[in-house]
């Protein structure tokens, strides 16, 4: 887990070589694509290839906006460790859509990003968890990071 100003400072820091690498010359959707994959993480590289044509083709050249529908379950583990069990479902997208959906969880003093669950096209995900304690809530893209509908 990660406070917001830890998850701001990689893309602080590759709006700064964006801007610094076009001041003496005019910025393209195509150049500022290579910043953005120059700074990537290994979490963003969904097709494992170092690029984000997946991204870029569906939130700067397509059009196509997600539905999710989510639930989870919760169950105790030893040590006071607690199991999240969520379901993740995508629709209303064509089969190459795909997307890294934040997971968020509140343990008494709001919502903090507990991790993201990569899905594709329109499909279910199950995927389970173990979290340090138990969570107050669980929520999808609580803070919106992924248009969605």
């Amino acid at each position: 887990m990660y406070s917001p100003e830890d998850h701001d400072k990689p893309f602080i820091a590759m709006m700064h070589d964006f801007v610094e690498s076009h001041r003496e010359r005019a910025a393209t959707t195509e150049s500022f694509k290579a910043i953005v994959e120059k700074h990537m993480s290994k979490m963003m590289d969904l097709e494992g290839n170092g690029h984000l044509d997946w991204f870029f083709d569906e939130w700067v050249y397509g059009m196509q906006v997600p539905l999710y529908h989510f639930e989870y379950q919760l169950s105790p583990e030893v040590g006071g460790k607690v199991k999240l069990h969520m379901t993740i479902a995508q629709s209303d997208v064509d089969e190459h859509f795909a997307m890294l959906v934040p997971v968020f969880a509140d343990f008494g003093s709001g919502m903090v990003r507990i991790g993201q669950v990569g899905i594709a096209g329109n499909s279910t995900r199950t995927v389970d968890t173990l979290l340090p304690s138990q969570p107050k809530k669980v929520a999808l893209n609580a803070y919106k990071d992924v248009l969605e509908r």
